[in-house]
């Protein structure tokens, strides 16, 4: 329509703008995202080459894929009791029809309309990951922050480090083009790769980690094979590693300290506990303790009770003993007269080690939450493990056909209530697996049918040589094992667009890795 007043591109640019409006909202303005789509969806039907767009639908196997997972969420409603939770899902999920169906309708195959997508996404990324970085140091603005999650300004954290990770991964790719590019893409790759790390977000450390492993296998498969079996299992095992040294009990033996005080300098009575031991320090955690002054040490130095909680609401009695003990100071009055203005602003903010700065110490933290939390409230992956008990509780009963569109949470609800979890009502949610959440709310079906969702793209860009789409792959599928990526705007509409850019067989950002 438009082509007879402004030319025969003019749908064709408008369509490059408004996915370029997608990709560039993605990490920063849902709103945009909203608008941008609409805008693409309005310049087809305006452009009205409808028998053009069935051809391309038709054909392509992943795109109905893609409709029968779509449909089966409308087809669950007839099984649903919480209609309006289910038409609610129905509409949070339009972006998983609506943009891979524009994208296969009208396909983008020029190399350079690509890179003005992917650069649209890198400019918002580059941006925004700045501007979290200069806020959370306090260069810029004048935010407040509970703890380094917090650091994501414009997103949630977890569904921001996802979106790093792929921004990395388009660096990556792009350096392959041009030599000109290895430079600048490396930078870029390079900051990303640490604002990933100091914001200690671990599923997008796990994402981050996934490019670079599949990035070098893919390589090396279409030289030397065996070679990239190899690595592949020398990989896995590198991954494991991590999760058995988290799972090791932390212990010590009372014998290897002798003879401890039983009066602080002031004539009162310790504590030797060696119950807890911290991750970081190897050390027990409550020996040299004596409550009663720190309570009063610490009422001198702080507005914050020591019977209250701190601003990322844990007891302050807890953050102040873990952190003396970080410390390697007694945890009586001489040890909290040694601590910094700077040390008790860190105890008030919630953390519990002076080495609170990049990966390791989240990861302290969840060896130590392993090994000494009492219960799971407030303990991020101890909570994903009752998440995930109660998830497969739930799919078990519901295996054939799930608990419909709408009653997932309704589910959770009666599964904590029937079984008298500890959780408490803020810390009752879902399965965080999108995996296990398409199982229970469709049933096997709906997983089989997910999975060949999933299992058909990979095969489908394996088979192009389109490194780029199967690192999108890599990071998708390892944040379905730990988040439900795709229950909210921004994950949805993140999986939907590049899904539907590597449905169809367009070039991918470098030239040397397409088959032909």
């Amino acid at each position: 329509m438009l082509n007879r007043f402004f030319g025969n591109n003019t749908h064709t640019y408008l369509h490059i703008l408004g996915i370029s409006g997608i990709a560039f909202a993605l990490p920063w303005s849902k709103v945009m995202m909203s608008i941008s789509m609409m805008f693409v969806v309005l310049n087809l039907i305006l452009e009205g080459n409808y028998r053009s767009y069935w051809e391309q639908l038709k054909t392509n196997r992943i795109f109905w894929l893609v409709a029968s997972i779509y449909l089966l969420q409308v087809l669950g409603i007839l099984w649903s009791s919480n209609i309006h939770e289910a038409l609610h899902t129905i509409k949070q999920q339009l972006p998983f029809i609506a943009i891979p169906t524009v994208l296969v309708a009208k396909p983008i195959l020029q190399k350079k309309h690509h890179e003005i997508i992917f650069l649209s996404f890198l400019g918002a990324m580059l941006f925004t990951s700045l501007y979290n970085f200069l806020s959370y140091q306090h260069l810029i603005g004048n935010h407040a922050y509970n703890d380094i999650r917090g650091m994501s300004l414009t997103s949630s954290h977890i569904r921001y480090g996802l979106l790093i990770a792929m921004a990395g991964a388009i660096s990556l790719v792009c350096s392959e083009a041009n030599r000109k590019r290895i430079l600048p893409c490396m930078l870029i790759l390079g900051w990303f790769a640490f604002y990933t790390f100091y914001s200690q977000v671990i599923s997008g450390v796990i994402s981050f980690a996934a490019v670079i492993a599949v990035y070098a296998l893919f390589h090396i498969w279409f030289r030397r094979k065996k070679l990239a079996i190899l690595l592949a299992l020398g990989l896995l095992i590198i991954g494991i590693l991590p999760v058995i040294w988290l799972f090791q009990p932390l212990k010590v033996n009372p014998a290897d300290y002798p003879n401890l005080p039983k009066q602080t300098v002031h004539g009162n009575p310790y504590e030797h506990n060696f119950k807890f031991v911290d991750s970081e320090t190897m050390e027990p955690v409550l020996i040299y303790l004596c409550e009663e002054e720190l309570s009063e040490e610490w009422n001198k130095r702080s507005k914050i009770s020591y019977h209250g909680k701190t601003i990322q609401e844990n007891l302050v009695s807890h953050t102040l003993i873990r952190y003396l003990a970080s410390k390697h100071l007694k945890r009586d009055a001489e040890g909290v007269k040694k601590l910094t203005d700077s040390d008790i602003r860190n105890i008030e903010q919630g953390r519990s080690s002076v080495n609170f700065n990049g990966l390791m110490p989240r990861m302290h933290a969840l060896r130590f939450e392993l090994n000494s939390a009492e219960n799971a409230n407030g303990h991020s992956l101890l909570q994903r493990f009752e998440y995930w008990k109660a998830g497969f509780a739930i799919a078990k009963n519901n295996w054939l056909v799930g608990v419909g569109t709408g009653d997932v949470q309704d589910e959770f609800n009666r599964y904590y209530a029937s079984s008298n979890s500890s959780l408490t009502i803020e810390n009752r949610r879902r399965a965080h697996n999108q995996f296990l959440t398409y199982w229970i709310s469709f049933g096997i079906f709906g997983l089989l049918l997910f999975l060949a969702l999933l299992l058909q793209f990979i095969r489908f860009n394996f088979k192009h040589k389109s490194i780029l789409a199967l690192l999108f792959g890599a990071i998708i599928i390892a944040s379905f094992l730990m988040e439900d990526t795709l229950e909210t705007q921004s994950g949805v509409t993140f999986f939907a667009l590049f899904l539907g850019l590597f449905i169809t067989a367009s070039p991918p950002l470098n030239d040397s890795n397409t088959s032909g």
